[in-house]
């Protein structure tokens, strides 16, 4: 009982907090779930913050504490009805921390796995989009802070680091969010971040660089998957390999040194229809196809390069009934119609908000 009561006297809270576009319940049980490192417990915590004090109790379920000592599921019941808890935060949760969930008026489960066997509502989180990054950098132009975006990436925790102190805020993420094995594969996945390519061809590339069993490569790219670590895009023809995404260009681009800006900018593209719900597929290398409308980055594109591009390929636009084709840069900005298809180059700033 003394660890419990340990933990419902200390005091949680964060030391800054910006606001998310995820509003939290204001009663009632639920979970949330997300990748690492995208700002659940922040979330949490400033949530809790609204309810009295004296209500709630937060256990951190990777507390170093519990690699030595277990939580009896019976007691913590009793000290809740003790203490007349109301409010019960389980982070960090994973199957078997606890022996039996007990009963209180809310229960707040956070983890990395959606876990559908707690039968609660369940909310996700992904890391910042453009439009949440502006309440992170608000001190910035556009044009400054669209920058910064492609540089800091989607982690909360990197958005108001100073570009020179970026690199250093990574690594210790790195280290602190990733298991030994772990950090190996990621290490791979970035390599190929933003490319077509298959499990297979990944278990391929990293035995050549480290030793690792083939079920071990496919079960942790599928938990990777489910966490949405990674995602892996459906290709229009629906067969072959896939492009896969790693869930932060900025943390891919740490790990490589090396990552091409037009892969950065086509990933946070991808990323921004990922967070948003939209469906859609890749059309090949050449860009994203939703419904009759397509996405294709083009950082750079100039109105008459992307007349002549959409001259030459009207036969591809044709053959998917494309009728609206958004070619997304960095800043230009134009409109004409070509075969009965309207193409507009939009900067990604604009396009962003547009298709929230």
């Amino acid at each position: 009982m003394h660890l419990i009561e340990s933990f419902y006297n200390i005091s949680v809270q964060n030391t800054v907090f910006y606001p998310r576009k995820l509003t939290l319940p204001q009663e009632g049980s639920f979970h949330l779930h997300g990748a690492r490192g995208v700002g659940k417990s922040h979330l949490v915590i400033e949530y809790l913050q609204d309810l009295p004090e004296a209500s709630w109790l937060y256990l951190d379920c990777q507390d170093p504490i519990f690699a030595l000592e277990d939580i009896d599921s019976a007691h913590l019941g009793a000290f809740l009805h003790e203490e007349r808890i109301e409010t019960l935060v389980l982070d960090h949760y994973y199957e078997g921390f606890l022996e039996a969930l007990p009963d209180i008026a809310q229960l707040i489960i956070v983890s990395r796995l959606p876990m559908p066997a707690l039968e609660l509502p369940s909310l996700e989180l992904y890391g910042l989009d453009y439009e949440e990054f502006l309440s992170f950098d608000r001190d910035n132009s556009p044009t400054h802070s669209f920058n910064r975006f492609l540089k800091v990436g989607t982690l909360p925790a990197m958005a108001r680091r100073e570009l020179t102190a970026l690199d250093a805020t990574l690594r210790p993420f790195f280290f602190a969010s990733f298991d030994e094995d772990e950090s190996r594969l990621i290490l791979i996945l970035a390599r190929y971040s933003g490319h077509r390519i298959t499990t297979h061809q990944l278990y391929t590339q990293a035995k050549e660089s480290f030793r690792i069993s083939k079920d071990r490569v496919y079960r942790t790219v599928k938990r990777f998957e489910e966490e949405k670590l990674i995602f892996f895009i459906d290709d229009t023809a629906g067969k072959g390999a896939r492009k896969m995404i790693l869930y932060d260009y900025a943390l891919a681009r740490y790990l490589t040194k090396e990552q091409p800006f037009v892969v950065t900018f086509d990933t946070l593209i991808a990323l921004a229809l990922l967070k948003h719900g939209f469906d859609f597929t890749t059309l090949g290398n050449r860009g994203y196809l939703m419904g009759d409308e397509f996405i294709l980055p083009s950082p750079f594109e100039t109105e008459e390069q992307a007349w002549t591009n959409a001259y030459n390929r009207m036969s591809l636009y044709r053959k998917h009934t494309i009728r609206h084709t958004w070619i997304v840069t960095v800043s230009n900005r134009y409109r004409f119609e070509l075969g009965g298809i309207v193409f507009e180059g939009i900067p990604f700033y604009e396009w962003s908000i547009v298709n929230e």
